[in-house]
């Protein structure tokens, strides 16, 4: 009886044990379970943070993507030390392209884009070229003219009704400069569209002689212009130029008023003053409008002559009543020499000169940030096309 006793008691502590032993590995599987399951959410928690940083990362780079500058690092090309030399020795502040036969010549800055800041000039300067302006407003309105929506000889009443003299002049009149309007006085006051052809209106009540009789420059004629042309295409001028000229011709370093402090390489004008060189004014941007307000770079201004040239941007009828001059050696915002056109600007502080050679073998641009240490851009022109023609290595 004892025995049986005692073998009770031995089995019962037996199953107590496996109880507790059981319960044991219960409690153990259940933690080991939730370190595992915190292990895993850990994980998830460090790949989701992993995949925001990348996220961001690809925000950030998209950011500096489209923030950096854009186009072909700046180059310096001299195959003539002739006319490098030259440049240097009449001492041209700005920058240079000259290309012969279709192999560049020179393409290169010269000076200083800010004498303060010491920071030189190089091919891909901006500088503001002021009335070279015209040649892209008038190629504007001749590409206009291609597709019917305007003709050179309408009358200014068709688009500006209430225009003094509207009945008596034309875009003809307007483009040739022999409209007779004064040019305004241009402020640093901001004007909208309508307030500009109200001040050039204004100031046209009288007319210095007929239309069509004589020629006389002004900035005027070809604001009125810009104003046409966003009228008959429906799109703000610059929006026009963007995208049927500076895009077919392939500049991709060129813009309009204020937009130029955001380009990475811009220059500072200069302009000197009994012995003193200082940053002068310049007028509101939206009074220069159609006659004054573009900028560019002096190789996107050769490509600009280039697609003028060869077709790419008007027909071969546009392009000779463009080069046609009208009571002056003047045509459609070209002056027309014997071998060669050339466009020529002036804003306070900077100052270009943009010709090529009829034939299209020769192209001479310069663009300079100091308006006026040199005398005239047009003799610096011809000895650059005399030296041209000189050099048989080129």
């Amino acid at each position: 009886m004892r025995r049986k006793s005692k073998e009770i008691k031995r089995r019962r502590r037996f199953i107590g044990y496996s109880v507790v032993y059981i319960l044991l590995l219960i409690i153990a599987g259940y933690l080991f379970h939730q370190k595992l399951s915190a292990h895993s959410n850990e994980s998830v928690s460090a790949s989701a943070k992993n995949e925001e940083s990348e996220h961001q990362t690809k925000i950030k780079n998209k950011a500096v993507n489209k923030t950096k500058p854009s186009g072909n690092p700046p180059v310096n090309i001299v195959n003539s030390k002739n006319i490098d030399s030259y440049l240097k020795s009449i001492h041209f502040n700005g920058s240079a392209m000259v290309v012969k036969d279709g192999k560049v010549v020179i393409d290169k800055g010269y000076g200083f884009a800010n004498r303060e800041k010491r920071i030189k000039n190089n091919s891909n300067t901006v500088y503001y070229i002021g009335s070279i302006t015209k040649s892209f407003v008038s190629t504007a309105l001749m590409q206009l003219q291609e597709k019917g929506k305007v003709n050179v000889h309408d009358s200014l009443a068709k688009y500006l009704p209430n225009f003094p003299h509207a009945n008596q002049l034309t875009l003809f009149d307007l483009l040739t400069h022999t409209s007779g309007i004064r040019e305004i006085d241009e402020s640093q006051k901001k004007l909208t569209r309508e307030q500009l052809m109200q001040k050039i209106g204004k100031n046209a009540q009288m007319l210095m002689f007929a239309p069509g009789t004589r020629w006389a420059y002004s900035d005027s004629n070809y604001s009125i212009l810009g104003y046409v042309v966003e009228k008959v295409s429906g799109e703000s001028l610059h929006d026009y130029i963007q995208q049927h000229i500076f895009q077919p011709a392939g500049m991709n370093q060129s813009g309009f008023g204020t937009q130029f402090k955001k380009e990475p390489y811009p220059s500072t004008g200069y302009k000197i003053k009994n012995g003193t060189m200082y940053t002068p004014a310049i007028p509101d941007f939206s009074q220069l409008f159609g006659c004054g307000d573009i900028y560019t770079t002096a190789s996107d201004l050769y490509k600009f002559d280039h697609a003028l040239a060869s077709g790419k941007l008007v027909s071969k009828e546009s392009y000779k009543q463009i080069f046609t001059p009208f009571k002056a050696t003047y045509g459609f915002g070209w002056y027309i020499d014997p071998g060669s056109v050339s466009s020529h600007g002036v804003l306070p502080g900077w100052n270009g000169l943009n010709s090529y050679g009829k034939s299209g073998k020769v192209y001479v641009v310069l663009l300079s940030n100091i308006e006026n240490n040199i005398k005239s851009f047009g003799i610096v022109n011809n000895n650059i096309y005399t030296k041209l023609a000189n050099d048989p290595a080129l």
